[in-house]
């Protein structure tokens, strides 16, 4: 993060009632990612009446996503030059909070299937991984952590609790969180191997793409979901 600091000069910028804004394009991807969470999110709200606790958890991860990226996007990108690396941090906090609240609403999905004492385990890891990952985050004043939290999380925890309620109840949230899950691993991969076009619109920008369209199968999924609690799990 501290060649960020020192390539300030050299990342495009445009001005804008005289104020310099930095990755334009990135902000705007950044807001892209906003709209389809805060979508999600008040779609699913108009399901309340019917919203299992699993879709609960869910949709509050839109929420905190969908603020995380507007001002991962404003502080993180936009006014760097102004609030440095530590304006990054609100951003990179409220998106692992939204992580790990979808995180909780896939071991609540799994926990009928499977025993009590692992369930309780896996709910009580969600809480010590998420004090670890910010407090490395801060320390380091480093992406990487934010990175490796979100693989954890939607990649280990989600996707494999969801595969494993669908191998017992063919749940058919399933297909739709393995088309996401394919989008997100798309978003880190180009993230990770910085496939951009060019410095208008760059890895960062690509990868969100990616990531709204990940956003939109979540929310598939989340429709579909079923909370076998309710349909008599135990």
């Amino acid at each position: 993060m501290d060649e960020v600091i020192k390539e300030l000069t050299n990342m495009p910028s445009v001005k804008w009632l005289g104020i310099t804004i930095l990755e334009p394009s990135t902000v705007l991807t950044n807001l892209m990612i906003a709209i389809a969470c805060f979508y999600a999110y008040r779609k699913l709200g108009k399901k309340k009446v019917n919203e299992t606790k699993t879709q609960r958890y869910i949709r509050y991860f839109f929420l905190f996503m969908g603020f995380a990226t507007i001002i991962g996007g404003v502080l993180g990108h936009a006014f760097l030059y102004v609030t440095g690396l530590y304006g990054k941090i609100p951003g990179w906090y409220i998106s692992m909070t939204g992580v790990a609240l979808f995180e909780r609403a896939a071991i609540t999905h799994g926990r009928p299937y499977m025993n009590s004492k692992v369930g309780q385990f896996f709910s009580i890891l969600n809480y010590l991984e998420i004090v670890t990952f910010m407090t490395l985050s801060l320390a380091k004043l480093d992406f990487i952590f934010v990175e490796a939290h979100a693989f954890y999380g939607l990649f280990i925890v989600v996707f494999c609790f969801e595969f494993f309620v669908y191998l017992k109840s063919k749940d058919p949230s399933f297909r739709y969180l393995l088309i996401a899950t394919g989008f997100g691993i798309l978003a880190a991969l180009f993230h990770a191997f910085r496939l951009g076009i060019n410095k208008w619109f760059n890895y960062n920008d690509v990868s969100h793409l990616a990531m709204t369209a990940a956003i939109l199968f979540y929310y598939q999924a989340a429709l579909r979901i079923k909370d076998h609690q309710k349909d008599g799990g135990k």
